[in-house]
């Protein structure tokens, strides 16, 4: 996969090379020289751009490395008002590693700061087969550098009301249906009782839904837009389909995950969601609800597809003076010990093919005792696409555009190249 740093302004590229100078020890691979490693007191920075809870830090990151390498200690910088990456580079204060989302990675390209981890894994005899490919692809250069590995995965499932099922005496939906099944399923479900509206089916909105062919709205390569095609179209038509049944239609088209969430969990008026991680939700709020999961639905074209490598990696930056003890974090949240407290406790999956890390999913989240977990892992990933720095830009839009579209204020054609030209004016000014 061809992936390419884009160029930013001359002096922003000299200051990035002169923090670089300053913070990369007279040590570092990249200086042609070696690292002096000792067991002396360390402390990393780690960038938290990617959510991570105090608790699951600290049960993740901390307390495995403390155990392994007593002298190394983690400080967490939370993303906040004064500690966001450019206020850091600004002051000089460049973090030794950053947990982000996969799709975040290549924008850290632009300010030098990533690294090719691939000698320090070799040096470590870090098992990269261990790892599902597809998770490892989305980190990788199109030149094979490793620009980090990935701990913990997201996933896209179906969630449903069992009560609204048995309501109106209608089977619940079951792991292997298609996109047309599901489809006839909600329209069964989707009834006015007694004053209360049960919709029968929720996709969240359009780029969600999208996720099975690796979408994006940026082509990471070119920079330009990358919605006018017939992917996108498709995706448009089905997303609309859905949300125009009667009865079905959504309070908002575009709505984020944690919105529906609460359709779900607290109106409890909706009865299937099909949608990414919302395990995070089911706390207090969701005592009573009566609930399950089944497999993801398939695409005729994409059996058994459920989305893109939607991962939580770990990155060493470029200036770190401290690469080695940096790299041994890594080798720590990627071990089977730290993956099976990730896979027990977080609700994130694991990227390691291991499937002993399947079979304890949720292992000691009471709240999942009983369901059918294993649905989530019918279906498999692909690799992600090459995400571009603006990708949010083109998103904003992408999406209002197919609020345009469902409204009925414009078709899906003028929607797609609407956006297109949009976008690319947009980047224009970038």
């Amino acid at each position: 996969m061809k992936r390419k740093p884009l160029m930013l302004g001359f002096a922003l590229l000299i200051a990035m090379m002169n923090v670089g100078c300053s913070k990369d020890s007279a040590g570092s691979k990249d200086s042609g020289k070696t690292e002096i490693v000792s067991n002396d007191p360390v402390t990393l920075l780690v960038y938290l751009q990617a959510a991570v809870s105090e608790e699951d830090f600290k049960l993740l990151f901390t307390d495995p490395v403390k155990k392994k390498y007593p002298n190394i200690t983690l400080e967490a910088i939370r993303p906040k008002t004064g500690t966001k990456l450019a206020d850091l580079i600004t002051a000089g204060t460049i973090p030794d590693l950053i947990a982000a989302p996969n799709a975040d990675i290549w924008a850290f390209n632009t300010l030098d700061l990533l690294y090719d981890i691939t000698p320090l894994a070799q040096a470590r005899k870090v098992d990269l087969n261990r790892f599902e490919p597809a998770t490892l692809e989305a980190v990788k250069s199109d030149k094979g550098e490793l620009w980090a590995l990935p701990y913990a995965m997201e996933f896209n499932t179906m969630y449903y009301n069992k009560d609204i099922f048995d309501k109106f005496g209608i089977a619940y939906p079951k792991d292997g249906m298609t996109w047309d099944e599901t489809i006839e399923l909600a329209k069964k479900v989707t009834r006015d009782v007694d004053g209360v509206l049960y919709r029968g089916l929720d996709v969240v909105n359009s780029n969600i839904m999208g996720f099975p062919f690796a979408l994006s709205y940026v082509n990471g390569v070119t920079n330009k837009a990358n919605i006018n095609n017939d992917q996108w179209r498709k995706i448009f038509d089905l997303t609309k389909q859905i949300q125009t049944i009667p009865g079905n239609e959504p309070p908002s088209p575009e709505p984020s995950t944690s919105v529906v969430a609460n359709y779900f969990v607290k109106d409890r008026n909706v009865a299937m969601v099909v949608s990414p991680n919302l395990m995070k939700y089911f706390g207090e709020s969701a005592t009573g609800l009566n609930w399950d999961i089944a497999q993801y639905p398939s695409h005729k074209d994409k059996p058994n597809v459920s989305g893109k490598v939607d991962a939580h990696v770990l990155t060493i930056t470029k200036p770190s003076k401290h690469k080695e003890d940096a790299m041994k974090v890594l080798e720590v949240l990627t071990s089977d010990e730290v993956q099976l407290l990730n896979v027990k406790n977080t609700s994130r999956i694991s990227p390691l093919k291991n499937p002993e890390m399947q079979k304890q999913y949720g292992a000691d989240m009471p709240f999942l005792k009983g369901k059918n977990t294993q649905a989530i892992f019918k279906s498999k990933v692909v690799a992600p696409p090459v995400y571009s720095p603006y990708e949010s830009d083109g998103s904003k839009i992408g999406k209002q555009k197919y609020k345009d579209y469902m409204t009925g204020l414009i078709d899906a054609n003028t929607a797609l190249r609407q956006a297109e030209d949009e976008i690319n004016k947009v980047l224009a000014t970038k």
